[in-house]
């Protein structure tokens, strides 16, 4: 398939949190960029009993409050790398099935994370910064994407799914391929797709399907790209992309999780690691990020510019 196509499925809403900036939704770049922010903040708490979040949290606010303000354009530099590896992840795996949790890949999308964080911890071992970041780029896009493509958030959870990030933890209650997840008969273009009732009240875990086809009694995933609903039906699917997507009134709470399990990542990753290794994979530190990284269309514009992205937290606020 070639690179035009998949640009072009990604700028008509492809199958993923959105990289084009929608009123009241929130896009891979913001999720990430927050989820660094907040992590960061904690690490930097973590490292001085002094430390004081910011009321107003942004790259500039807090390398100033971790003491790092000396290095501030390096941190805007850093996240924007590891953003643009996230969303280039699309332009790469866009039908990849585990890259996006999509069909039900759980064990698949699961392995994938797993991987990737020993792969970043052996590649900061070797100093190998670059590397790193595109790798965390890329986990970062396939733990978000879960929150958005499967029915974590309509199961009433609202917490991470720790499993995974945690290789001795078991993902909760997976379908399997025989088992029916979605009434795809209901023809209500405001909800979306139907989950069924047997699946809600048992949590069964599912995702959409994505592509050219699914099983008869599955979830699609929906949107104008994906083909698995039908003609005309493009409203069919469970997707919390953003807040015009199939199950889109849930979209805000999906990309809560999903800044919180990305947060978890970090943290991780950290105490995997060290925190001066930590701060230079973010940027927070004397030396400038190196490596191409940008990609070959606009990702910062609109308020998810990572200098002008920031976020109002009350005084007493966890981060």
């Amino acid at each position: 398939m070639s690179r035009a196509f998949l640009l072009l499925a990604l700028l008509i809403g492809a199958h993923s949190f959105d990289i084009k900036q929608k009123p009241n939704s929130k896009n891979h770049q913001d999720i990430t960029s927050m989820a660094i922010l907040r992590a960061t903040a904690n690490i930097c708490k973590s490292a001085d009993e002094s430390f004081e979040t910011p009321k107003q949290l942004n790259p500039k606010t807090l390398a100033l409050a971790c003491k790092k303000d000396a290095f501030t354009s390096n941190f805007e530099e850093g996240i924007k790398m590891i953003i643009s590896h996230n969303v280039n992840t699309d332009l790469k795996y866009l039908l990849v099935a585990k890259y996006h949790f999509h069909s039900e890949s759980f064990l698949d999308g699961k392995n994938l994370i797993i991987k990737g964080m020993e792969k970043i911890t052996e590649l900061l071992n070797q100093q190998k910064f670059e590397e790193a970041r595109k790798t965390l780029g890329e986990i970062m896009h396939t733990l978000q994407d879960f929150y958005s493509h499967s029915n974590w958030i309509e199961l009433g959870y609202t917490e991470p799914c720790t499993a995974l990030i945690n290789l001795e933890e078991n993902i909760p209650n997976p379908a399997d391929e025989n088992t029916d997840t979605c009434d795809n008969t209901v023809p209500d273009t405001n909800t979306g797709a139907k989950l069924l009732d047997t699946v809600l009240q048992n949590k069964i875990l599912t995702s959409g399907y994505f592509g050219k086809s699914k099983k008869p009694g599955k979830c699609s995933h929906g949107g104008k790209s994906d083909f698995t609903t039908g003609f005309r039906k493009s409203w069919n699917g469970i997707n919390k992309d953003a807040i015009d997507s199939s199950h889109g009134l849930l979209h805000n709470q999906a990309a809560e999780v999903a800044i919180a399990a990305t947060v978890q990542l970090l943290e991780k990753i950290w105490k995997s690691n060290n925190d001066a290794n930590y701060f230079r994979l973010v940027g927070l530190h004397q030396d400038k990020p190196k490596g191409g990284w940008k990609s070959r269309f606009s990702i910062f514009s609109s308020k998810s510019r990572v200098s002008d992205a920031s976020e109002q937290r009350n005084e007493n606020a966890d981060v």
